[in-house]
Formats: C-alpha cells, sequence, structure tokens
C-alpha cells in the first residue's frame, strides 16, 4: 500500500507487446526504449559491486538497443538510476537530451503528497522538487516549495530547516525510510515506478514540454543559478523540460545556500563514485 499511497501519476492507455531480450530486433525503430534490466543489490553488498555488475550488464544490452532503434531515447528505469543513465550514455554514444533516468520523479511525488498531508490540502496542490542524486543523498528543495502560487518559505520561513518545529524537516528521513520498507518487503518498487515512466513517454509522444525532476547530464551549472563547480560528466536529478526530443533544457531555479551546498556535496560524491567504475 505505500506505493499505491505515494504515487499520483496518471497512467496511459497502451497496448504492448512483451518481447524477450534476444528477440529486441522486434523492436527496431522504436522511439523510446526503456531500460528496466538492472540486478538487485546481494545482502552486504557494497555500492561500487552493485554498479560494476550493472555495468556489465548494460555493456551487453545497450548495444542491442542502439543497433536497433539508433534514434530513440532512452528512459533509464532501473537503480541506481543516476549512475546507470550516465553508464548508458557512455556506453550508446547517444546525445545527452536522448538519455534520461526516472530520477527524482517518485521522490518528489512523495515529497509533494506528505507536504499535503500536513497541510490538509490535495497532493496536486502542493509544487516542490527533490533534486540531485536519488535516494538518500538526495536534497529536498524548501525554497521553492508552493501552494496555490505562494511560497511556504514567505508564510513559514523555518519550514524543512533545522529549526523547524512543525516537524516537515523529518519529511525526507521517513520517505527514506518507507521506500526501504518497500524494497525490504517486495524488492522492488514496480508498480510506482512503472506509472512514473508512463508519465515521461507521455511527455515524449506528445511534445509536451512538461517540467519533471529527471536524472540528467548536469555538468557546469549555468543549469541551476549560482550553483558552481560540477565540471565533470554526471547525471543527477534536475528539473527537466521534457518533450518529443528528450530533455530539451532545465528550469532555471533559485536556490537558498544550504540547498547549493548539499547539491554540490551529491554531485562530488556521484563524481568520485563514477570515477570507481571499470570499463
Amino acid at each position: 500500500m505505500l506505493k499505491l499511497k505515494s504515487v499520483t501519476c496518471k497512467m496511459l492507455d497502451s497496448s504492448f507487446q512483451t518481447l524477450p531480450f534476444m528477440g529486441v530486433q522486434l523492436s527496431s525503430n522504436s522511439s523510446i526504449a526503456i531500460l528496466c534490466a538492472g540486478v538487485e543489490r546481494r545482502d552486504n553488498e557494497s555500492q561500487i559491486s552493485h554498479v560494476q555488475r550493472n555495468v556489465d550488464a548494460f555493456k551487453t544490452i545497450i548495444p542491442h538497443i542502439v543497433e536497433n532503434s539508433p534514434k530513440c531515447i532512452i528512459i533509464v528505469a532501473v537503480k541506481p538510476v543516476d549512475v546507470l543513465a550516465y553508464v548508458t550514455w557512455r556506453i550508446s554514444g547517444f546525445p545527452t537530451n536522448r538519455v534520461l533516468g526516472v530520477g527524482t520523479m517518485l521522490d518528489s511525488s512523495r515529497f509533494c503528497n506528505a507536504i499535503s498531508k500536513k497541510l490538509g490540502l490535495s497532493a496536486d496542490s502542493v509544487s516542490g522538487y527533490i533534486l540531485g542524486e536519488q535516494g538518500e543523498k538526495s536534497v529536498p528543495i524548501w525554497s521553492s516549495v508552493t501552494c496555490a502560487g505562494v511560497k511556504l518559505r514567505s508564510v513559514y520561513p523555518g519550514i524543512g530547516t533545522a529549526d523547524d518545529k512543525e516537524g516537515y524537516n523529518k519529511i525526507l528521513q521517513d520517505l527514506i525510510e518507507n521506500e526501504r520498507a518497500i524494497d525490504k518487503g517486495k524488492g522492488a518498487n514496480s508498480f510506482a515506478m512503472g506509472l512514473a515512466t508512463s508519465v515521461i513517454c507521455e511527455s515524449i509522444l506528445t511534445d509536451a514540454n512538461s517540467i519533471l525532476p529527471l536524472s540528467t547530464h548536469a555538468k557546469h551549472e549555468g543549469k541551476l543559478v549560482g550553483l558552481q563547480g560540477i565540471d565533470k560528466d554526471i547525471f543527477f536529478s534536475l528539473p527537466c523540460i521534457v518533450n518529443a526530443n528528450g530533455v530539451r533544457g532545465i528550469m532555471l531555479q533559485q536556490l537558498d545556500e544550504d540547498e547549493k551546498e548539499k547539491l554540490f556535496t551529491s554531485a562530488k560524491k556521484m563524481e568520485e563514485l563514477l570515477q570507481s567504475i571499470e570499463w
């Protein structure tokens, strides 16, 4: 039930055919390829070991996609999504706009849902993002959370800070613990991930120019105002404008100093992890 309660995405009506891996040529000339094939993390396995096993698997999978659908947009929908979006981009040779990951779409949806519950409002009344690396290193952007166009910080300046006496600053940790409970109880987040992926596909197929928090190429930060120093090729979640060409661009945001520092730290940790991959 945790998954069903946390997602407010719209599901697309669609007909589809399940293809065996070796029958990927049956999907030739697809507009979109969705990568859901990842290897599960073993008990007590290190992060880099888990990443390396996924990289080895992607070295086999991605060339088949590129060969059969050379003009497609690739959506990575498997954890660790930011690392594997980068891996997909590097192996495929595709331009950065045509490789993206589901990123923090679910995290952001849960974030808004949790805030709306505390406010006693519907989830679609709240707009806000969690950015950076998906998971425990993600960064809630409290400075831009709005309700009916009103920034919550203008009403409650301490929201999300260490001085927050209303408990909003506990939301991120609660979301992380809920995600752990889902992973432990079910082993996957497939239904919610499928719903989120359908929204991305709809944005691409309808040329919608939707703004979604997706894992995208984040080198050089003219992309987030005032966030400097990301000078390596990394992928993590930013507010992406998504249309028929994939990621058209990034929606600029003003961040407070704490958010800038946390995103910069998240980026540097991602750099270190990517540099440890054996190609």
